[in-house]
């Protein structure tokens, strides 16, 4: 398969295109702090790609401070924003999709708000955002791929995802399109039962060519 094959490249956004890894620690130790909750930012940690209220409910939290706890989490991760940091490449890699006219689009569990924020502080070209909102469910549900698949008008079997979580390659998985595996990102996987790996972003383009 050529190059123009592939229509889309759709990435998990923190862990692939952003290190923002700092950035949740102080926010999630700042909610311990504010909530009085027992659970540190291991066990957060080990629930990231997950949407939000989804990790709260892993850690066995109270819904009832659900809303408080995400208001106070979004507030200082913005305020923090400074912190987060591109991985290397991605806007090299960014720049020839665009050129090969190859769709890009952001399969995230960040909220709305903060997810726009940042694509526009980093002043990124992206073509379709979908963040829990969108969705019923949330990854690992196929949910939210087929939605990007839906709203650019592409065929699954042209598209692409790039995760660094097992949510991701679940979520991949469910939706039937390709897979890799940012091995740089939050997530090692000790057994990968579906897709591909590239260990830096840059790789997406021998990868695409040599499809």
């Amino acid at each position: 398969m050529s190059v123009k094959h592939i229509s889309c490249i759709l990435f998990d956004f923190d862990g692939v295109l952003i290190d923002s890894l700092p950035v949740m620690e102080i926010a999630w130790n700042s909610v311990r702090k504010k909530f009085c909750i027992p659970n540190n930012f291991i066990e957060y940690k080990r629930y990231i790609g997950l949407p939000f209220n989804k990790i709260l409910l892993k850690l066995n939290i109270d819904k009832n401070l659900y809303p408080s706890i995400k208001e106070h989490y979004s507030i200082i991760s913005s305020s923090n924003k400074r912190l987060i940091k591109l991985n290397p490449y991605v806007k090299d890699v960014l720049d020839w999709l665009n050129a090969k006219s190859i769709a890009v689009g952001i399969v995230t569990s960040k909220d709305k708000v903060r997810t726009y924020e940042l694509v526009e502080y980093f002043q990124l070209n992206i073509e379709a955002i979908v963040t829990p909102e969108l969705t019923k469910l949330g990854k690992p549900s196929s949910e939210p791929i087929l939605y990007a698949a839906r709203y650019l008008n592409i065929n699954l079997n042209q598209i692409i995802f790039i995760g660094d979580m097992q949510s991701d390659m679940i979520c991949a998985f469910n939706s039937n399109c390709s897979y890799l595996h940012y091995t740089n990102g939050y997530q090692q996987l000790s057994h990968q039962m579906y897709g591909g790996q590239i260990s830096s972003i840059k790789d997406i383009i021998e990868y695409v060519k040599n499809i």
